[in-house]
């Protein structure tokens, strides 16, 4: 069987979900830094921040609306009572009337007062009816109000989850280690493009490692829980170690990378006293410890020369890409600086058109532009609405003093037909003006809450504009510090260019610091324990016609596949040069020369070298 090393307490770092792809990474803390639990690793560039601001001013909205229509519903319902209690004044009226013996009046009059009487217990029917239909819609509208904002508020905390989820934290303490890009076969970096779903790289933690195999599903009788294998490792050539199968996964499933079979996943736990020096990503041979060769020879030191591939890269790098606008998905490179040249800090270095931009920047203008005026024209009603509510309570005040007076005279001096009258009026007009100072609280609350609403919608369609008006900017990409600009590759693998299509969340190219230059090479990984830090090198730059002397300064941390059309496992160094020679451009293929050692061959055993 084949597998690899892995960390057995080990975070992978997933690039977050969303509805957009590819994303830029962001805040992606440095290779190698020591991270502990609950630190942010790695975040995602999301347009949801901005929907959210628009989803919460949206509800703030949505509450203003519905506060303006209860209040509007208020407003009838106060009507409908003001007819009930008419109507009710008008019935007791009536019912006065109405008791007045036959005998005593005239017998037309008698049918005229019991007419009457008749009506207005119909017309109070009535105005009980509307009066419990008025209260009945103030109810239904508080419902359905609730609703809606409980629609709305679900939308805000699944935005605010996806901006949650659009971080990653560490669950332990470790160090971090950076992935590699399948499609560019690059080094994921702040600010390079991912997929959704995709590995960005690895929280370490204690270090502890063990190998993960995967057995077809042909070969799965043959293996057992605790069967003693040995184990071989590419990257430590006569290197053998006995183990034991720890576990074997119940059923089969799909790993790609190895074919397109169905594997069993097989975890073989190391021994305590291996202390091999493993790292993630490192290839292994398991074979049953009975069919395994034993070989105690040892190969004779020799040494040699070790000619790598490699490319002159920058520390300091700035990743260039479009701008995210909400729902802006494509976007047209409409200009970019040469390829290769020195760019200083403010020179414009991308030019980024997307069609759909000042199309919506009208359009939310033109909206925006209307409801400004609509709601100047709001502010004189409600002004005039204001007077005339005022007046309405006056009045109402100055016809309750007249009943009260009129209610006054004495009993003597009058009728007891209209001294109940006037009482009944009395009551009346008392009702008429409480109410008439709950109609124009009521009202001024109605008004508020339509100007907040035509107030929120403005601020909406400002947000929008703003928004707008940020990307329309951000569409022309300007240094934030001197460097050389590189192009990078689209799906095609070929170079962005003026006229591209760039999708959101491509980077089209970088600007690289010239001060901050290294070498960057992959070594095979049979051949990568002859590599240390510290160690020798020559570096041959073809383009300048000159070899100039170099070192060794660092070490991937994970082994992995070269790229998808050369699925060797390498290993990254870095080696920096002695003095830097001038002239060097980023980018720019060259040699790496190293002196390797040889390596001695060992015998089998739980760790022998």
């Amino acid at each position: 069987m084949t597998g690899e090393v892995i960390a057995k307490d080990s975070q992978a770092i997933l690039v977050p979900p969303s509805n957009s792809s590819p994303v830029v990474l962001r805040n992606f803390v440095a290779e190698g830094s020591q991270v502990k639990k609950g630190d942010l690793v790695l975040r995602i560039e999301t347009p949801n921040a901005s929907n959210l601001e628009q989803l919460e001013i949206s509800m703030q909205q949505t509450r203003a609306k519905a506060d303006a229509e209860l209040a509007k519903l208020e407003v009838t319902a106060l009507d409908a009572e003001k007819n009930l209690l008419t109507a009710k004044a008008a019935l007791a009226k009536a019912q006065v009337d109405a008791a007045l013996p036959k005998t005593q009046i005239a017998a037309l009059e008698f049918d005229k007062y019991q007419a009457e009487k008749e009506r207005s217990e119909r017309d109070l029917q009535v105005k009980q009816l509307a009066f419990d239909d008025a209260y009945a819609s103030i109810n239904r509208k508080k419902s359905d109000a609730d609703l809606e904002l409980k629609k709305q508020e679900i939308n805000i905390n699944y935005l605010k989850t996806q901006l949650t989820r659009s971080e990653v934290r560490a669950s332990q303490d470790g160090y971090v280690v950076h992935g590699y890009s399948n499609w560019r076969s690059e080094r994921l970096e702040e600010g390079s493009s991912a997929f959704p779903g995709n590995t960005a790289g690895q929280v370490i933690g204690s270090g502890q490692m063990e190998v993960r195999a995967w057995a077809l599903e042909a070969d799965r009788t043959y293996l057992k829980e605790g069967q003693t294998v040995v184990l071989k490792f590419d990257a430590l050539p006569g290197t053998e170690v006995t183990a034991s199968i720890d576990s074997i996964s119940n059923a089969p499933e799909e790993h790609n990378i190895w074919g397109y079979g169905r594997y069993f996943r097989v975890d073989i736990k190391l021994p305590a006293q291996s202390n091999l020096k493993l790292i993630p990503g490192m290839s292994v041979l398991i074979e049953p410890a009975q069919a395994s060769k034993k070989n105690s020879e040892k190969s004779a030191a020799q040494n040699k020369e070790l000619t790598l591939e490699g490319e002159i890269q920058s520390r300091n790098i700035t990743s260039i890409g479009p701008p995210s606008i909400p729902y802006i998905w494509q976007y047209t490179l409409a200009q970019i600086a040469p390829e290769g040249s020195a760019v200083k800090t403010g020179d414009m270095l991308a030019m980024f058109q997307a069609a759909e931009v000042p199309n919506q920047l009208a359009s939310q203008k033109s909206q925006l532009n209307e409801k400004l005026r609509a709601l100047e024209k709001l502010k004189l009603e409600q002004t005039e609405a204001e007077k005339a509510a005022d007046l309405a309570v006056a009045e109402a005040q100055s016809n309750a003093e007249k009943a009260a007076r009129k209610a006054t005279m004495p009993k003597e001096l009058i009728r007891r037909v209209d001294y109940d009258k006037l009482v009944i009026e009395k009551s009346l007009n008392s009702d008429l003006a409480a109410m008439s100072l709950r109609l124009r609280t009521t009202q001024a609350r109605a008004r508020k809450a339509e100007k907040t609403g035509l107030e929120t919608e403005i601020a909406m369609l400002q947000g929008k504009i703003d928004v707008l008006n940020k990307g329309q900017k951000a569409l022309t990409v300007t240094a934030s510090k001197p460097g050389m600009m590189i192009y990078k590759s689209n799906f095609e693998g070929e170079k962005f260019a003026a006229g591209s299509q760039v999708w959101m969340g491509l980077s089209i190219a970088s600007v690289a610091d010239p001060d901050k230059l290294f070498v960057s090479a992959k070594v095979p990984e049979a051949q990568s324990t002859t590599i240390k830090v510290g160690q020798s090198a020559r570096i041959t730059i073809p383009g300048a016609n000159m070899t100039v002397p170099a070192r060794v300064t660092g070490l991937g941390n994970v082994f992995h596949s070269k790229s998808s059309s050369q699925p060797i496992i390498v290993r990254d160094i870095e080696l920096e040069f002695d003095q830097m020679p001038k002239g060097l451009k980023p980018g720019a293929a060259v040699q790496a020369i190293l002196v390797s050692s040889g390596i001695q061959t060992a015998t089998t055993g739980t760790a022998k070298k």
